[in-house]
């Protein structure tokens, strides 16, 4: 017969990690992002030569950059949901937070900084419709980013307040499962925006 722990953890820690709630949001949310990038891509090939003129002035480094800082935001995400299966492990917990969550404020503010040069070169949402798709695609995932770092402030707390643990792992394991979906996200925006057709 399977003891008491057992089943609490198969309580909290359903087969889906976070819950199922958590992956319709989720599976929503793709399904949103790609059907604005397969609009992206239509237009590409209606205006073949307007698109990659505008893709030209992208930053790519910036872009490569954020790319990097996201996957260890979620790798210490991760670090937290395995941190949290020990025992006594609050503090631990905490600190993977707080570096995701570091990590997403860093993301956020050179995603501005990008912002700023653009804007300072008369670039707006209505300058052409490359730049309507970038700004909107990449303002609306920065939204989810800014999401997962109050998660991360959140979680950071509640940690060192020892509120989690490996019974109660359905909130640690539902923010990671977020964060790693802000990061396929991402990973979907980075090429399609910033590499696709060989931008200088």
């Amino acid at each position: 017969m399977p003891s008491a722990t057992a089943a609490a953890s198969r309580i909290t820690s359903p087969e889906l990690p976070g819950g199922v709630a958590v992956w319709v949001f989720m599976t929503l949310e793709v399904i949103t992002f790609a059907m604005f990038l397969i609009g992206h891509a239509w237009s590409w090939h209606a205006d073949s030569t307007g698109y990659p003129e505008a893709q030209a002035l992208v930053h790519q480094g910036a872009g490569a950059i954020n790319t990097a800082i996201l996957l260890i935001a979620s790798w210490a995400a991760a670090r937290a949901v395995h941190a949290n299966r020990s025992p006594s492990s609050g503090a631990a917990v905490s600190r993977w937070w707080l570096a995701a969550g570091g990590l997403g404020l860093v993301f956020t503010a050179l995603k501005f900084v990008e912002y700023a040069d653009l804007f300072g070169r008369g670039l707006t949402l209505s300058s052409h419709d490359f730049w309507f798709t970038y700004f909107f695609l990449t303002f609306l995932h920065l939204m989810h980013v800014l999401g997962g770092v109050v998660f991360a402030g959140w979680a950071a707390w509640q940690a060192r307040r020892d509120a989690f643990g490996p019974n109660a792992a359905f909130a640690v394991e539902a923010g990671a499962t977020y964060w790693h979906f802000v990061d396929l996200i991402w990973l979907l925006l980075f090429p399609a925006l910033y590499l696709a057709g060989g931008a200088a």
